[in-house]
């Protein structure tokens, strides 16, 4: 895919960075020159540019962009302008960092095709993380609507276990949808129903956060 991402900020550096290794065509721009010095060895353009300017942006060839995001930092009024143009410009995809959620519902309505809030997301799951943590979770990502998919050690009393015997999905409402096996070099994989759970292996659980807090209660 072909991306821009517009201000390098801390979310935009990373942002641009990942999108490059996993191999898509990056171009990174921001007003500040150092900023674009320091990540011109990591994507295949850095362009030193005012994201405000609609002309600049038309001379940077962002028409031919599939996704442009946008990281402008605090300047909330410069997000705004920013993808009001992008949209103008006819841009299928346009990703814009918010601070919270006001930004996002404003930029929602002015054509933003994706907000995020990174520092909230990061809070979120950290805060799960540190609450857990005497319990055998590993990871949580949140899904929205009081969704999470959840990453476990299983438990002593799963081990032996087939993963239709858990009844996961009639007891809690969840489910188990991928499985790392204990043994090593063995790649993730979608369980079926005869599965045997073994001591080592990592589950993958997604349910509402409510039933997952009732199967942690077994994760002790």
């Amino acid at each position: 895919m072909r991306i821009a991402v517009m201000g390098l900020e801390d979310f935009g550096f990373h942002l641009a960075r990942v999108l490059n290794d996993l191999g898509d065509e990056v171009m990174a721009v921001d007003r500040d020159e150092g900023r674009v010095q320091e990540i011109m060895r990591h994507v295949g353009k850095a362009v030193v540019a005012d994201v405000t300017d609609r002309e600049a942006l038309k001379d940077l060839g962002i028409r031919g962009m599939d996704v442009v995001a946008v990281d402008v930092g605090e300047r909330f009024e410069t997000s705004v302008l920013l993808t009001h143009y992008l949209r103008e410009l006819g841009i299928p995809r346009v990703l814009v960092k918010a601070a919270n959620a006001d930004q996002a519902k404003i930029l929602t309505l002015i054509g933003a095709s994706d907000v995020v809030q990174p520092e909230q997301e990061i809070a979120v799951k950290t805060a799960h993380l540190i609450h857990y943590s005497r319990s055998k979770l590993l990871d949580a990502v949140a899904l929205g609507h009081g969704c999470f998919v959840i990453t476990v050690q299983t438990p002593a009393s799963f081990v032996g276990r087939k993963v239709a015997d858990l009844d996961l999905l009639a007891r809690y409402r969840a489910q188990v949808i991928a499985i790392k096996p204990a043994a090593e070099k063995t790649a993730p994989f979608v369980p079926n129903a005869d599965y045997l759970l073994a001591a080592g292996d990592v589950l993958v659980v997604m349910g509402e956060e409510a039933r997952l807090i009732d199967i942690h209660q077994k994760l002790k």
